[in-house]
């Protein structure tokens, strides 16, 4: 067998000077970033394991084939294009974008993947998975903090543009405050190029009473292990605090809520990294980690306010997750 070097392409947001001083804002702040949750190949792996385990689209068959249904309309959108690049943000193990190429793949057209990750390991994943079930199609995975990535989309066009471009944002905008997201995601699409998004929802009527009931995808010892890794690694020990979880409005956006995760000191506690010393204390709370839960009505509202419209949108029948093809007006 002859190998072959992986070429990957490491924006300056991700550079090592750049993701020092995120980790150590982290620590000071008690705000963990939610990149360093999927840092290293173990914790990818644990989130892997958990996305296996509570995701709709990987465990409900009628979700699943709503992602199909989505994908089957792009593809028909798209079916006159004679080039296209798809860019996944946040493309986690790339299971969805894999199925999604099935959908645009034809063998005339020039076509180039570009699975973008905050993770090198899940980036490489998305990127091998893709590969191996096309190997004619060009591949580049890329490493990039989102929220620090103004530039990315102009870097990824001097590579050569295509006709259409496409862009998955599976699974990411509950683990962004909209406010901060949406510019940045807006930035990337221009008039006529296709958005396929998804998003936990609150299932039902009632808003509030969806999100309890999804409450222990969170609440469970799988995330709980996962989320702990960071904290581990850096010297915190289980027995310093809890892992708590509780449903939280948002700062800014009126009537949204999202699913907050913190680990609460039981005592005070000093931490050396590096140079630089932590002081939390008793009482404490660390912010882990967050979700926002949405309702169709919820999104299509914030996607208008960036002048990105749903073309046609899909939803599980126990409503907890919901799929939107979207274009830029």
């Amino acid at each position: 067998m002859i190998h072959k070097f992986e070429r990957v392409y490491v924006h300056p947001s991700q550079s090592p000077e750049q993701v020092y001083r995120d980790y150590l804002a982290s620590f000071s702040l008690r705000q963990i970033n939610h990149k360093f949750h999927y840092d290293s190949v173990k914790q990818s792996q644990k989130w892997l394991r958990i996305h296996e385990r509570f995701s709709p689209s990987r465990n409900n068959p009628d979700c699943i084939n709503a992602y199909k249904n989505c994908f089957q309309k792009a593809a028909s959108i798209l079916d006159n294009t004679s080039s296209w690049q798809l860019i996944g943000l946040g493309c986690g193990g790339g299971t969805k974008d894999n199925t999604l190429v099935s959908y645009l793949s034809n063998t005339e057209k020039k076509s180039i993947y570009y699975p973008v990750d905050v993770s090198l390991s899940l980036a490489l994943i998305a990127a091998q998975k893709v590969r191996a079930s096309y190997p004619n199609l060009s591949v580049q995975p890329i490493v990039c903090d989102l929220l620090h990535a103004d530039d990315l989309i102009h870097l990824i066009n001097k590579e050569g543009e295509a006709d259409r471009t496409v862009i998955t944002f599976f699974g990411m905008l509950p683990n962004f405050p909209p406010d901060q997201i949406m510019p940045i995601l807006g930035n990337f699409l221009q008039k006529g190029d296709l958005l396929l998004l998804s998003a936990n929802l609150a299932p039902g009527d009632d808003y509030l009473k969806g999100i309890h009931k999804i409450f222990d995808q969170y609440d469970n010892e799988l995330t709980k292990d996962w989320l702990m890794t960071i904290l581990i690694d850096a010297g915190v020990n289980q027995e310093n605090g809890q892992i708590i979880s509780y449903i939280e409005n948002d700062q800014k956006t009126q009537d949204l809520k999202r699913i907050g995760v913190y680990f609460e000191l039981r005592n005070d506690l000093n931490l050396e990294l590096e140079d630089q010393l932590i002081q939390w204390e008793h009482g404490n709370k660390v912010q882990l980690f967050f979700s926002y839960r949405y309702n169709t009505t919820m999104i299509q509202k914030i996607l208008n306010q960036y002048s990105i419209n749903i073309l046609d949108y899909w939803e599980a029948a126990n409503q907890e997750e919901g799929i939107y093809l979207c274009q830029k007006q």
